[in-house]
């Protein structure tokens, strides 16, 4: 069996998702793990798929090829290694929230602080509004991140990120009694 990432992106419409679905029905591939959506009338997509034996690589891309035309989605595939394919995935154990005035060098200014704790980030949504009050843009971030142990050093340095670009920050323990 083989596993495969495919990154999917588009001109948002109703249907997208069950395109990709019917396509690789059609050769018998299944879905294992996906992340989708919507930015700015772009739809996007990532996932992982398995091929079953008895299937070649050579059928899903000629399936993608026939996507791609149909759909005028653009579709990039790449077989990925045995041992990323059974991986377990990261499991988030805490989340950040981020909101503030919108200006460069806010996700590199918090990244940056978890990367040189070795805080794994798992997921990122960030959106740009337009204030209704003062007509400038605010910023909002989510990130889920796997710290393990280092609970109370990010806290510390997402403090001092805070303070030193001006955004607010929260820091929040996932637990399973939330989820």
């Amino acid at each position: 069996m083989s596993s495969v990432l495919l990154s999917i992106s588009g001109h948002d419409r109703a249907g997208i998702v069950r395109d990709v679905a019917e396509a690789l029905l059609h050769i018998d591939v299944n879905i294992e793990d996906s992340s989708m959506t919507a930015l700015r009338g772009r739809f996007t997509m990532m996932l992982i798929v398995n091929l079953p034996e008895d299937r070649a690589i050579s059928e899903l891309k000629a399936a993608l090829a026939e996507l791609e035309q149909r759909t005028r989605l653009t579709v990039q595939s790449q077989v990925i290694s045995d041992e990323e394919a059974t991986a377990a995935a990261s499991e988030p154990d805490h989340v950040i929230t981020v909101h503030g005035a919108d200006k460069a060098g806010i996700v590199y200014a918090v990244t940056d602080a978890l990367a040189t704790l070795g805080v794994s980030v798992v997921d990122v949504s960030t959106q740009s509004r337009s204030s209704d009050q003062s007509g400038s843009n605010v910023y909002m971030m989510v990130l889920e991140v796997v710290a393990g142990d280092q609970g109370d050093a990010m806290r510390v340095k997402l403090n001092e990120v805070a303070s030193s670009i001006g955004v607010d920050v929260d820091l929040h323990v996932l637990d399973d009694a939330v989820l």
